[in-house]
């Protein structure tokens, strides 16, 4: 397990990392690549949460190499990922339901934004999106934020899925707070249940992936 020092530690760098990185490299990246629009703001994403995830996987390596032991049956594992999948897409489907409900048909602003991406830089938002974000989320939302105060499990979960759905809707479209908190809380609740870094990560990993590929796929049904 972290100790308190690395826990405070990784919140520190990943705040300070998205204030200072994004505006640094967007002026070194405008200096050497003829970029502007959505692919510069592709490369500024990719290079941000590349630095990030670099960052917290270096201090939080320890719980990876001590949690990918604890799993000793892969076939039960691949079991837990699609179940995982069923209730992670679960509680998005119901968050967009209720969403509706209230009236709002439109995307959040940053899923407005990763599909635009995704039309004009597919590979870099794949390789952001798919990969690098879900590392840096789960180490935070999930190994940080919920062993960071002595605090009952649902007290954790509720905290750190509200937090992570504040998170997805910094850019605007607050309704969709409750589809991202939803989400949240499933991602959590299975970091409780198995208490294993590698479980959530992969989850948010194919879950990204599975809604990156849907994504595409529609993309090019409508062109």
């Amino acid at each position: 397990m972290l100790t308190k020092r690395k826990k405070w530690l990784l919140l520190f760098i990943y705040v300070t990392g998205f204030l200072l990185i994004p505006p640094l490299a967007g002026g070194v990246v405008s200096q050497f690549l003829n970029l502007s629009g959505l692919g510069l703001l592709a490369v500024i994403n990719l290079i941000t949460y590349a630095i990030l995830c670099g960052a917290v996987l270096l201090l939080s390596q320890d719980v990876f190499k001590k949690d990918v032991k604890k799993i000793d049956h892969w076939g039960k594992f691949v079991a837990q990922m699609a179940m995982g999948l069923i209730f992670t897409f679960g509680s998005v489907l119901v968050g967009n339901l209720i969403v509706m409900s209230l009236g709002t048909t439109e995307m959040a602003t940053n899923q407005e934004v990763a599909a635009n991406i995704l039309d004009a830089m597919p590979f870099v938002m794949i390789i952001t999106a798919i990969f690098l974000a879900p590392i840096v989320e789960e180490i935070i939302f999930r190994l940080v934020l919920m062993n960071l105060f002595d605090w009952k499990p649902v007290y954790q979960l509720l905290f750190s899925s509200l937090i992570f759905g504040l998170f997805h809707v910094l850019l605007g479209g607050w309704i969709h707070i409750i589809s991202y908190t939803l989400a949240g809380l499933v991602f959590g609740y299975f970091y409780l249940k198995h208490r294993n870094i590698w479980h959530v990560t992969i989850l948010h990993i194919l879950h990204n992936g599975v809604t990156i590929g849907l994504m595409f796929w529609i993309a090019q049904l409508m062109s």
